[in-house]
C-alpha cells in the first residue's frame, strides 16, 4: 500500500508478512552470544568472502552503505565479489570442481542437489538450532523450506519475501503503436504473428520482437505457454513431470519461432542478446514486443517518452495457442530456488550463520531493503517513508528503482534474504501495481502457474541426474537454434528427439516422477 504527502512517499507496514520478533544475535568477541538488540554495534571479528552474480540492471557496489552497516550491526566484514551474470555459471562450476568456493556464495537449489554429497557445503541444521532464532521461526511458518533439505539436512539459506509484487514473464507490447495504426491487440499467438507482421510493414527497419539471454530463456518461457516445456518441468494440468522437448507442443513452439525469425519479426540477434542489449532495443524503439519480466516495461516507456510522449508498453492478456492452450509461467512467491550456501571450510561458520539470521530479522530486513533508518528512510508509526532528499537523487535515472538499490546495496539483486518489493512500488509508475492486480486475477483464473520446487532425490538419483542432465542440456543448447534459424532443419527433428531419449530424457522424467510420488509419504 502506498501513501504520498508533500512529495513524501510512504509505504504501509500493514501488509507485511510476519516473520518473527526475536532479536537477532550479534557477532562479537564475547563468548556469550549477546543479541543485536543488546549491543548497538558489534566488534569486527572476521572478514568473509561472499560471491554472487551481478545483474547488469543493478551493479553491485562493494562498499555500499548497507554492507558497511551490516559490519557495524553484526561484526562481519563482507568482501563481496560480484561476478557478471553472463559468466557466473562458468565460474561457479570451476569453483565447485576445484573445491574452492568462497565463504558464502549464491547458488541454485540444483547446485545444492549436485554437490551436497561432496562435503563442500556446510550442513546448517545444528547451527540454525543454536544461532539462528529468526530463521528458525520462519522455517516453522514456511513448510516449503523443508523441501530444500537433502537427507534431512539444509545446506543453504533461501531467499524469501515479506512483501511481494506478483509478476512473471508475460507478453508486453507498445500499445501506443497499436492504437496509432488501428491494430487490434492480439489475444492469441497467431494474432500476435499478424500484429508483428503488420508492425514490420509499417516500420521496416525494426525487429518487432526481441529477447534476452539466448534460446534457453526464450524457450523456457514460450514452450510452457504453448502447452509444453523446455527441459524437465512440472505440468500443473497433467500433474506430473515431463521432459519438455519431448512434447509435441515444444515442436509447435520452435515452428512458431522459426516463422517469426524467417519473416524478420524476431530479432536476428536473439541468440546473443544480453540483458543490456535487450533493454537498449526496447528503450530506443528498435523493438516493440517482449515476453519476459514485465517490471522492466516501466523503464522502457520512460525512456521512449523523452522523444515520443505517447509511447507506452502495457500488459496483454495471457495469449492462447491454436490448440486452445492459455497459460503462462509466473515467478514463484519468494525465491526459494535461490540460496546462499556456506563453505564447509570456512573458519567461523557461527559468525556467518548469525549474520544470515540478522538479515532475516525485522531490523535486518529493513536495512537490506530500505537502507539506513534516518539517512534513507524514516518510520512513522506503522509505515516506512523513503526520504525525499534521498529519493530525488534518482528521479532522472533511466531505472530509478534499481539505481537507488545499487547505490546503497539493497534488495533481492543485492544481499537481501527477506526481500521487500515496496521500494519498487514507491519508485515505479502506478502501472506496476495495476499489473500486479492483473497478474493476481489471472492466477485466480488458472492462467498463471508458478513452478514448484523440485522433489527430494536420493543420493543415487542425484548422481544419476547430474550425469543425465549434463548430456541432455548440452544437446539442447547445441540444437535448438538451428530449428529456429535454418530452413530444412525440421527434417532432422525426429533424429533430435531420438538423441534426447538416448541421452536420458525419459530416464530424467522417471526419476523426477518417482521422487515426486514419495512426497507426503
Amino acid at each position: 500500500m502506498l501513501k504520498s504527502t508533500n512529495k513524501t512517499i510512504a509505504v504501509l507496514l500493514s501488509s507485511i508478512l510476519a516473520t518473527g520478533t526475536l532479536a537477532a544475535c550479534s557477532i562479537t568477541k564475547e563468548p556469550d552470544n549477546k543479541a543485536a538488540g543488546d549491543n548497538k554495534e558489534a566488534a569486527t571479528t572476521i572478514t568473509i568472502k561472499w560471491m554472487r552474480a551481478e545483474n547488469p540492471a543493478q551493479p553491485i557496489i562493494k562498499d555500499s552503505a548497507v554492507i558497511k552497516q551490516l559490519e557495524v550491526k553484526t561484526g562481519v566484514k563482507i568482501d563481496l565479489e560480484a561476478v557478471p551474470g553472463s559468466n557466473f555459471d562458468d565460474k561457479k562450476k570451476t569453483l565447485f570442481a576445484t573445491n574452492n568456493i568462497p565463504d558464502v556464495m549464491k547458488v541454485s537449489q540444483t547446485d545444492v542437489s549436485n554437490f551436497a554429497d561432496t562435503g563442500i557445503l556446510l550442513p546448517l541444521n545444528d547451527y540454525i538450532d543454536k544461532y539462528a532464532p529468526n530463521f528458525k521461526k520462519i522455517m516453522e511458518t514456511t513448510p516449503e523450506i523443508k523441501k530444500l533439505m537433502i537427507n534431512g539436512k539444509l545446506y543453504g539459506f533461501p531467499y524469501l519475501h515479506r512483501w511481494q509484487i506478483d509478476y512473471g514473464q508475460l507478453p508486453m507490447i507498445r500499445v501506443d503503436l497499436l492504437e496509432k495504426n488501428n491494430i487490434k491487440p492480439p489475444a492469441t499467438f497467431d494474432e500476435m504473428y499478424q500484429v508483428l507482421k503488420k508492425l514490420k510493414e509499417i516500420y521496416p527497419d525494426s525487429y518487432p520482437m526481441t529477447t534476452r539471454n539466448g534460446a534457453k530463456n526464450l524457450l523456457e518461457i514460450l514452450s510452457f505457454s504453448f502447452g509444453g516445456g523446455y527441459n524437465i518441468y512440472y505440468d500443473p494440468q497433467k500433474k506430473k513431470y515431463q521432459f519438455g522437448a519431448l512434447t509435441p507442443e515444444f515442436k509447435d513452439t520452435l515452428e512458431y519461432l522459426h516463422k517469426l525469425y524467417k519473416d524478420q519479426l524476431l530479432d536476428p540477434d536473439y541468440a546473443v542478446n544480453t540483458a543490456q542489449t535487450w533493454q537498449e532495443k526496447l528503450s530506443s524503439g528498435k523493438s516493440f514486443y517482449f515476453h519476459d519480466n514485465i517490471t522492466f516495461a516501466t523503464n522502457f516507456t520512460k525512456s521512449l517518452q523523452s522523444k515520443e510522449p505517447q509511447a507506452n508498453f502495457d500488459l496483454l492478456p495471457v495469449l492462447s495457442t491454436a490448440k486452445g492452450v492459455k497459460r503462462n509461467l509466473m515467478y514463484p512467491s519468494g525465491h526459494l530456488t535461490d540460496v546462499q550456501v556456506i563453505s564447509a571450510k570456512t573458519k567461523d561458520p557461527v559468525a556467518i550463520v548469525k549474520l544470515m539470521d540478522y538479515m532475516y530479522s525485522e531490523e535486518g530486513a529493513d536495512l537490506t531493503n530500505f537502507g539506513i533508518e534516518g539517512q534513507h528512510y524514516t518510520k512513522k508509526g506503522s509505515e516506512f517513508v523513503i526520504n525525499d532528499s534521498f529519493l530525488n537523487q534518482f528521479k532522472d535515472k533511466q531505472d530509478p528503482f534499481r539505481a537507488m538499490q545499487s547505490t546503497i546495496g539493497t534488495g533481492f539483486l543485492s544481499l537481501a534474504l527477506l526481500a521487500d518489493d515496496r521500494p519498487q512500488a514507491v519508485v515505479s509508475p502506478p502501472e506496476l501495481l495495476k499489473w500486479d492486480k492483473t497478474v493476481k486475477a489471472a492466477q485466480v483464473r488458472g492462467e498463471l502457474f508458478a513452478p514448484p520446487l523440485d522433489p527430494q532425490f536420493t543420493e543415487t538419483e542425484r548422481e544419476k541426474l547430474k550425469k543425465l542432465r549434463s548430456q541432455v542440456d548440452t544437446l539442447l543448447e547445441q540444437s535448438v537454434n538451428k530449428f529456429i534459424m535454418d530452413d530444412g532443419a525440421f527434417n532432422e527433428y525426429d533424429s533430435f528427439i531420438q538423441q534426447l531419449k538416448d541421452k536420458g530424457a525419459i530416464e530424467i522424467e522417471g526419476i523426477y516422477n518417482d521422487a515426486n510420488s514419495r512426497v507426503g509419504k
